[in-house]
């Protein structure tokens, strides 16, 4: 596997870039093909999840139980696919913070529920005053913590002197990122909005002076997605050695998530890169690196499939080898994806939004 990537890296380093390029069909492929289909599904998920949590509340029932864990499954799913677009629509009003508090090393997020807990914050039952506290405490990863114990139990419902109480809190979470959601598609639907400012690159765009500048924020957002998945979300969980490994450090491991979101974070870089039908950018000599990339993609998910979820719980040796494998070829996709197709399609810049956060 690193053979062949690094074959292709090497022989798509010597070609010379496009000259001139405009990149407004492969900016409206991603948009038309990729992003607007993605962000309404995201849009619909997380608009069902407030009716199952009020279902639970209402009747623990083991059907009302499922259909919760089905329902948050996929919001959760649908939030990965698009967590890479870290431009217009899901960065403005701090948007992608309030929909999942990510990275948490330090455990900032429990800590300040445990404070909203033990005041009693009626602040914190309402979507109107929920939105306006801590990103930590009103994300989807808030919920993560509230509804589900560490061994992925749901928690919603259960008798107890805070159930009505965490009912309400959940509740609000629920709807604070459905309304997000929602925000997000209609914005991306917006012909006059966002997505005109990436096809109108000039020189009285005060954003994106060209297009190649307008492809840079789309093409940077892609290989960023990279960076996050192994930095962030792998990484952590694998720790320094087999013997420190945490995988509860996976986003979304509490409620079972875990797979689910390393997954659907790939799968929609993957379709992403492929709706926007790079061929036409890239001279034919680089053609491979395009199958290359979906080949390296396609490898990582078999992997990832072929581990037990809950992860927290099952993780073993094999499991740590499988993950080590996914991180280490993540590293010669993000390779790839700079280096070898950036180049040639005459893209320039470091491509890691990350950079100054």
């Amino acid at each position: 596997m690193r053979a062949s990537v690094l074959g292709i890296v090497l022989s798509v380093l010597a070609a010379q870039p496009v000259a001139a390029a405009d990149f407004n069909d492969a900016i409206d492929n991603a948009i038309a093909g990729y992003i607007r289909p993605a962000t309404d599904q995201f849009a619909k998920s997380a608009g069902n999840l407030p009716e199952a949590v009020q279902a639970v509340c209402a009747d623990t029932s083991e059907a009302n139980l499922q259909v919760l864990r089905e329902t948050y499954t996929a919001a959760i799913r649908d939030f990965s696919r698009i967590q890479f677009l870290r431009f217009g629509p899901l960065l403005e009003e701090d948007r992608l913070s309030r929909l999942a508090f990510l990275p948490d090393p330090r455990g900032i997020g429990q800590r300040q529920i445990r404070k909203i807990y033990a005041a009693k914050d009626e602040t914190a039952l309402s979507v109107e005053t929920l939105k306006e506290k801590s990103v930590a405490v009103q994300s989807l990863t808030a919920f993560d913590l509230i509804v589900f114990d560490k061994d992925t139990n749901v928690l919603l419902g259960a008798a107890g002197e805070m159930r009505a109480f965490t009912c309400s809190y959940a509740g609000a979470i629920a709807q604070n990122a459905a309304q997000i959601a929602s925000a997000v598609a209609a914005e991306w639907q917006d012909p006059n909005g966002y997505s005109k400012l990436l096809l109108t690159g000039g020189p009285e765009n005060e954003q994106f002076r060209s297009s190649q500048e307008a492809m840079e924020t789309v093409y940077n957002a892609l290989t960023t997605g990279i960076t996050v998945v192994k930095d962030q979300d792998i990484q952590p969980a694998l720790g320094s050695s087999e013997a420190k490994a945490k995988p509860r450090r996976v986003p979304f491991s509490r409620s079972a998530n875990g797979l689910v979101y390393l997954s659907g974070e790939l799968a929609g870089i993957k379709e992403a890169v492929v709706s926007m039908d790079l061929i036409p950018l890239l001279p034919e000599e680089n053609h491979r690196a395009l199958d290359t990339l979906e080949f390296e993609f396609n490898n990582i998910q078999n992997t990832l499939s072929a581990l037990q979820a809950p992860i927290r719980q099952t993780f073993t040796e094999r499991s740590y080898n499988q993950l080590r494998a996914v991180s280490f070829t993540l590293s010669s996709v993000h390779y790839l994806m700079t280096n070898g197709m950036a180049g040639p399609m005459g893209l320039a810049g470091g491509f890691n939004a990350l950079d100054g956060d």
